[in-house]
């Protein structure tokens, strides 16, 4: 973990250099985390802060600042989190999961040798045969995937990080005091394969190509989020691959997306890719109605606005939308057109995998559906409150304001029963609202036309077949 020797101190993240050291280290194995606060005047950040800062950092006063506090590989930094458990009271399991350990590489499996040519002729029957993937083995990670224990081990082994192997469209949803914390699965392609490889493949046959990644993501009562992140490449030994680095800068994209919203040197550069512009800092782009008014954010809404857009990976959601990653419906019209040439059973086996893929696929995206539901169902009672308060034509996010950014009010006027959990910004709601709507009528819709697709190519295989 980070210790103070190698700490930097804060430095102007308006600066093209300094936001060059973060992109930097952002793309870099080796990075450990990174803080930033900001508001519509300025930004600062630091780079692998340690726990004397840490600690600092977090119980110094900021009026209208928000922050950002961003953890890679947890398992090496366990004080740290700590630390930040402590501070917003999380609940024992919660910090449990986050530090638990990666899981261990697969033993290869042992090649046991004939002891002698009666062997080679007389093997076993009542043996049965054994693959990679009845021993539990990922064949793309060679990451152990089996939790059964041995009759004499007595206890399951429920690791985190191999529940969420296990399952990829596992989730968790957590409220506290202090937070509202969301677990989940990312999927990352690393290649797009043509339809013929994609199909002839028997690579990971059962899962959809590409690396699962697991994210916490936590929107805390201070203006804090805190985002921290699964390690890829836990036991990696030496410098990363060029495959390695490119897989890297595939799983962190929307992370340096996000990043370069918060810093002004990157005012040029969002001026001419407007589609990927993110309105989380006041200040930088405001918007103007017709009479000229400049719209600015407030504080709640760039907290907010930032634990949306963490969540948000608009480049994975949108590849699967454009067919330019999971490009099913080109394997299924391949398989379709190979049919009419010759139909064999090798092809329902084919559509068989392909639905395996394609069942795996839905059921993450229906896990972002219902975290958004949860997040969606625990904004009702903050709304309650804020419609009884006395303050309320003063603004939507009035109430929102005030937890977020005045740690002594500790009992607002209505706010019994909304003790637990954040409120989020009415822009932040917006868009979850929308992202909602989103995932239902591109995603989830995309992938159940594919497998209707892959039903009827099924029927037409066994009607193509001479009887």
């Amino acid at each position: 973990m980070p210790g103070n020797s190698r700490e930097q101190k804060w430095k102007d993240f308006d600066q093209k250099a300094v936001f060059e050291d973060f992109k930097n280290s952002l793309l870099s194995v080796e990075s450990l985390n990174f803080v930033l606060e900001f508001d519509s005047a300025s930004a600062k950040g630091v780079l692998d802060l340690g726990i004397d800062g840490l600690k600092h950092t977090l119980s110094s006063t900021r009026e209208g600042i928000s922050r950002w506090i961003n953890i890679w590989a947890p398992e090496k930094q366990k004080d740290l989190l700590r630390t930040i458990a402590a501070h917003y009271a999380f609940s024992p399991r919660l910090l449990g999961l986050m530090c638990s350990d990666p899981l261990k590489p697969a033993p290869a499996p042992a090649v046991v040798p004939l002891r002698s040519m009666h062997d080679m002729f007389h093997i076993r029957r009542d043996t049965p045969r054994k693959s990679l993937q009845d021993d539990g083995v990922d064949l793309e990670g060679h990451i152990e995937l089996t939790g059964s224990p041995s009759l004499n081990q007595g206890v399951l082994d429920l690791n985190h990080y191999r529940i969420v192997n296990d399952v990829w469209h596992f989730f968790s949803v957590d409220w506290g005091h202090n937070y509202m914390c969301a677990g989940y699965n990312s999927l990352h392609n690393t290649r797009m394969p043509s339809p013929e490889e994609a199909v002839k493949s028997r690579k990971g046959q059962n899962k959809p190509a590409g690396k699962r990644v697991w994210t916490w993501l936590l929107l805390c009562n201070d203006g804090t989020v805190i985002s921290i992140h699964e390690n890829p490449f836990p036991h990696r030994t030496g410098p990363l691959t060029a495959k390695q680095f490119g897989l890297l800068s595939l799983i962190r994209r929307n992370l340096l997306n996000v990043l370069k919203q918060l810093s002004k040197a990157n005012d040029t550069a969002r001026s001419q890719n407007l589609i990927m512009t993110l309105p989380i800092r006041s200040g930088l782009q405001p918007l103007k109605d017709h009479s000229g008014n400049v719209s600015k954010l407030s504080p709640a809404d760039a907290t907010s606005l930032l634990f949306y857009y963490l969540f948000d990976d608009w480049y994975t959601s949108y590849s699967l939308v454009a067919k330019r990653e999971h490009r099913y419906m080109e394997q299924l019209e391949y398989l379709r057109r190979s049919m009419f040439k010759v139909a064999d059973l090798e092809h329902i086996d084919r559509l068989h995998h392909i639905g395996r893929q394609l069942a795996v696929l839905k059921r993450i995206y229906q896990s972002y559906d219902l975290i958004i539901a949860r997040i969606l169902e625990r904004q009702k009672p903050f709304e309650k409150a804020l419609a009884q308060a006395p303050d309320a034509a003063a603004g939507a996010n009035a109430l929102i304001r005030a937890l977020h950014h005045d740690s002594t009010n500790a009992s607002p006027p209505n706010m019994n029963e909304v003790s637990i959990g954040v409120p989020l910004s009415t822009a932040a709601i917006v868009r979850f609202e929308r992202l909602k709507d989103r995932i239902r009528l591109y995603a989830l819709s995309e992938i159940q036309e594919c497998l209707d697709e892959k039903e009827a190519l099924v029927l037409l295989v066994r009607n193509l077949r001479p009887n």
